[in-house]
């Protein structure tokens, strides 16, 4: 078995001549050759990738949630029949009031209301003057 003390010391390896003092030289082209193309801003990148769905989805829910044009509530009101509509009003708490002051009414509209309302059953001639 031999000894590392046997083992002749030289070097194996041989370096051609000047290239130590050409080294520098040579990276430093090859870095400026290579420059690094420039990086995109990463907010957009989450931009696309996070607010754009985020946006579409509110986008398309404003789109089929909200109320269409000839959906509104006279169009919706106009469906229930006036004995559905009286008995509710017979069963809840609201008193005249409170719709006299929810609501805007013109003055046709009153006028036509209180008209069938109050008079349609009532005959005025067959009142007498203590009747008024």
């Amino acid at each position: 078995m031999k000894k590392l003390e046997d083992i002749p010391k030289n070097n194996p390896f041989s370096v051609p001549d000047g290239y130590f003092d050409k080294l520098p030289g040579i990276i430093q082209a090859r870095i400026s050759a290579s420059a690094p193309e420039k990086q995109a801003r990463p907010y957009f990148r989450y931009a696309l990738q996070y607010a754009l769905p985020v946006i579409g989805i509110i986008i398309v829910a404003l789109i089929y949630l909200t109320p269409k044009e000839s959906e509104n509530y006279n169009d919706i009101l106009a469906t229930v029949s006036t004995e559905q509509l009286a008995a509710y009003l017979a069963d809840s708490d609201i008193t005249t009031e409170d719709i006299l002051e929810s609501g805007e009414l013109d003055d046709e509209s009153a006028d036509a209301i209180e008209a069938e309302v109050y008079f349609n059953d009532i005959d005025l001639e067959d009142l007498s003057e203590f009747d008024l």
